[in-house]
């Protein structure tokens, strides 16, 4: 797969990651203890689907900067970008490969890093 095509699906995956850790931050302050609705976190900018999360299913995979949540089927287009790693009731988890893997990594808010070094448009 394009390095600029992997990097593009990150940014976009991360853009619905982010969105949704400002729905989490909300849920927390007002301590929600029922299911909440979260943008699936897919390639596909134009995608504005619902999945409800628990806060601790959210937080499980939010553990690993490299995991997405996806309504099923809309991994395809993440195209080789990402392999399923875990299958839930109405969503899967996808796992960032590679390039976009990196990407997602560096993009996650939650880990303080430098910024990327180099990205696919650099080359």
């Amino acid at each position: 797969m394009d390095r600029l095509l992997e990097e593009r699906i990150a940014r976009n995956d991360a853009t619905f990651r982010q969105a949704n850790e400002r729905i989490s931050a909300a849920a927390e302050t007002y301590r929600v203890d029922m299911p909440v609705p979260f943008i699936c976190e897919c390639a596909d900018p134009k995608c504005s689907e619902i999945v409800r999360l628990t806060l601790e299913e959210y937080e499980e995979i939010r553990a690993d900067s490299r995991h997405f949540f996806h309504i099923d089927g809309h991994r395809d287009a993440d195209g080789t970008a990402g392999v399923v790693v875990a299958e839930r009731d109405s969503y899967v988890i996808v796992e960032k490969t590679g390039h976009a893997g990196e990407i997602a990594q560096a993009l996650d808010e939650r880990n303080p890093h430098e910024g990327l070094e180099r990205s696919a448009a650099d080359d």
